[in-house]
């Protein structure tokens, strides 16, 4: 689930808002150790999330590095 607000409880894991950081997150199983899971986790709903992400950004809006660095920001 995409929280990119960072306000849900629970244990997390940081992803550069980009479609490649999270393909290779993917192949690298990062998201199964940064959740510390024993199994690999459904993140299709982060990858939707990035996909309206994507949009956003070739319709003008703002830039996700921009994005990232004001929510870490906060």
């Amino acid at each position: 689930m995409a929280d990119p607000k960072a306000v849900m409880p629970g244990r997390g894991a940081w992803l550069t808002p980009t479609i490649d950081a999270y393909e290779l997150a993917v192949k690298r199983r990062a998201f199964r150790r940064a959740l510390r899971l024993d199994r690999e986790p459904d993140t299709s709903a982060v990858l939707d999330h990035l996909h309206g992400l994507a949009a956003e950004q070739s319709g003008g809006h703002q830039d996700t590095t921009e994005q990232a660095e004001r929510l870490m920001d906060n």
